[in-house]
């Protein structure tokens, strides 16, 4: 009497009349529900006007972006007129990072070109 399985000649695996075995092929990845969501980074862009000579720089801050790091920057840009802090998502600055820099480096920048920059905070 014969076996009632067959074996898999790569793996040896024990397998039913007609099975094919999986053993060539690449482990499937996780549906798309089962995959844990990313969580969306937020960064800290500094618009800093030099009192003497009136230049401005707009720099990346940090990326940890935390309750305290946000208290801390509102408190400093109360005391310092020449600082403002906006926040973004980090994905954002990395695509339009150099069209918000050249908005923000302007002489003057008001509220209601921050917001036609769009997706962009101020702190």
């Amino acid at each position: 009497m014969g076996k009632p399985y067959r074996e898999c000649p790569r793996c040896g695996a024990h397998l039913d009349a007609g099975e094919i075995c999986d053993c060539g092929e690449q482990k499937r990845k996780p549906q798309a529900a089962e995959e844990t969501p990313r969580r969306m980074r937020l960064v800290a862009i500094c618009r800093e006007v030099d009192p003497e000579t009136g230049n401005v720089a707009v720099y990346r801050v940090c990326e940890e972006m935390t309750d305290e790091t946000v208290s801390f920057l509102q408190i400093w840009a109360r005391n310092n007129p020449g600082f403002r802090y906006f926040t973004l998502a980090s994905a954002r600055w990395e695509r339009f990072g150099d069209v918000i820099a050249s908005i923000l480096k302007r002489r003057t920048v008001t509220a209601a070109d921050v917001d036609r920059i769009g997706g962009i905070v101020e702190l």
